[in-house]
């Protein structure tokens, strides 16, 4: 029996859909993105996958299982109604175009410009592109200019949508929650963004942020946790604490025993929801004060809290009885991008250097992208080009099942025990007994990996979960400064 470790998120983002005509096909997409599609959880929206536990692009449930793609297989609260009265009107309908929407969910960026009809959708594409290079600044600005000002609905949504999730990427907490939304917007547009609104007006007011470097790259032991994660030994407010490295977390998650001892003060009276593995899971918006690590400080760090009872993974070894492994907390991609990240699983260690700048970003050079999540780009050998989102905190890879005959691989039959947090699973699935694949112009042979879906939709589609393994014991480097990953 495989067994595979999914972390902190739920697993349930993906929507599948049928290219609703304009509108409504956008905004179908880009509230799978943030809520629940359906009407009772409109109240309760959570910003899904901007937040620290946010939902992983597999199938829901407590197991990885198969999906024939059908509305039926899928989670409840991630389905779309396809037969359902269209939102748009004809005249909007019209407008649809189905290539440049597809090049903007396939992150084929050049495609999306050369395709694009109008100067909205040319101003879209363009903003995509500076935010893909780094370029976050001009890609807000870009963002909130269409989010106010275009003509076209889906430009309109699609801008609003990426204008949150840029902010709340940069921690611009009060111009979150101040969104200016266009007023061609109706309310059914706008509460796609309402709950990333709330998760600014949680974080407004906090102090400024600091991080100190020192001037020698900081290497530290790197633990390997029963869940077979990487994690390390940090001090929080004085107090030592083992934390997950997670790239797929983006922001800190600390649990609330660790807040308590710790005495980490919760900074808002607003409860927010985030989805686990085990479900939905109530948290409390915090400011970690210190955050030591070796020679690096943290100061007023922005953080959620989540109750000790989630904060637990059942595992197992080598296929013995399953005991429970409690997290103290993880450290996101807010925390990892900030440096030049090492991590030598055959040495056990980890080296943290700040970032100098090369110039990768925005080149060919590039294959580490943030697009609402750290994604790389790897090459299959007829050289193919898929975006795998990277997640350390997953100990194995996972393959969408709509890319399988683009790589050209065929799958077996596998049974798999997944657990994330407060959640064991075991189902039969399919795997790729070995899927070759180059990064950043090395050669990456993963065995087992697991598939799921097929999965569609979502305004940036994924092709995948790049997991621990792809190291095989060796080395990754994570530059998100330059946008480069590579494994040595």
């Amino acid at each position: 029996m495989r067994q595979t470790c999914i972390d902190a998120r739920g697993l349930d983002r993906f929507v599948r859909l049928q290219h609703l005509p304009a509108r409504a096909w956008t905004i179908a997409i880009l509230l799978a993105l943030l809520v629940p599609v359906s009407a009772e959880a409109i109240s309760r929206i959570d910003p899904d996958s901007l937040i620290a536990l946010r939902e992983k692009n597999l199938p829901s449930g407590s197991a990885v299982q198969p999906s024939d793609g059908s509305v039926d297989s899928l989670p409840p609260r991630a389905q779309v109604d396809a037969s359902a009265t269209p939102l748009a009107t004809t005249a909007v309908s019209a407008a649809y175009s189905d290539a440049y929407w597809t090049a903007i969910s396939e992150l084929d960026l050049g495609a999306s410009r050369n395709v694009a009809r109008t100067g909205e959708e040319s101003s879209l594409a363009e903003a995509m592109t500076m935010l893909a290079a780094g370029d976050l600044q001009q890609a807000e600005n870009a963002f909130a200019r269409l989010s106010k000002g275009a003509k076209d609905i889906n430009i309109a949504v699609a801008s609003r949508i990426m204008l949150a999730r840029t902010l709340m990427y940069q921690h611009k907490w009060s111009m979150l929650r101040d969104m200016v939304p266009s007023p061609a917007l109706v309310a059914s547009d706008r509460v796609a963004t309402a709950a990333l609104e709330q998760w600014g007006r949680a974080f407004a007011n906090i102090e400024p942020e600091r991080t100190t470097f020192p001037d020698a790259p900081v290497t530290l032991p790197l633990q390997m946790t029963e869940a077979g994660t990487p994690a390390i030994r940090i001090s929080v407010n004085g107090k030592n604490y083992e934390f997950w490295l997670d790239t797929g977390s983006s922001m800190t998650v600390v649990s609330s025993d660790v807040a308590a001892a710790a005495r980490i003060p919760i900074i808002a009276a607003d409860t927010l929801q985030v989805r686990t593995f085990a479900g939905m899971a109530q948290v409390r918006p915090a400011l970690v004060r210190t955050i030591q690590i070796g020679a690096i400080t943290l100061l007023n760090t922005p953080a959620i809290v989540i109750d000790e009872s989630m904060m637990k993974v059942r595992t197992s070894r080598d296929g013995g009885p399953i005991k429970s492994y409690r997290v103290d907390g993880i450290l996101g991609w807010d925390f990892i991008r900030q440096f030049d990240m090492v991590l030598d699983f055959q040495r056990g260690a980890v080296t943290l250097s700040k970032p100098e700048w090369l110039g990768t970003a925005g080149t060919a050079a590039q294959n580490l992208i943030w697009m609402g999540e750290p994604m790389v780009e790897a090459r299959s050998k007829q050289g193919e080009s898929v975006h795998l989102s990277l997640d350390t905190g997953a100990q194995s890879s996972f393959l969408n099942a709509r890319v399988l005959e683009k790589l050209g691989v065929s799958t077996t039959l596998a049974t798999a025990r997944v657990f994330g947090i407060a959640s064991t699973g075991t189902s039969t699935t399919r795997k790729i007994p070995r899927l070759s694949l180059n990064i950043a112009g090395r050669s990456i042979g993963l065995e087992d990996v697991i598939v799921y879906g097929p999965s569609y939709s979502s305004l940036i589609g994924c092709d995948g979960v790049l997991g621990s393994d792809v190291a095989g014991g060796g080395i990754i480097e994570i530059d998100a400064t330059n946008g480069v990953f590579s494994v040595g």
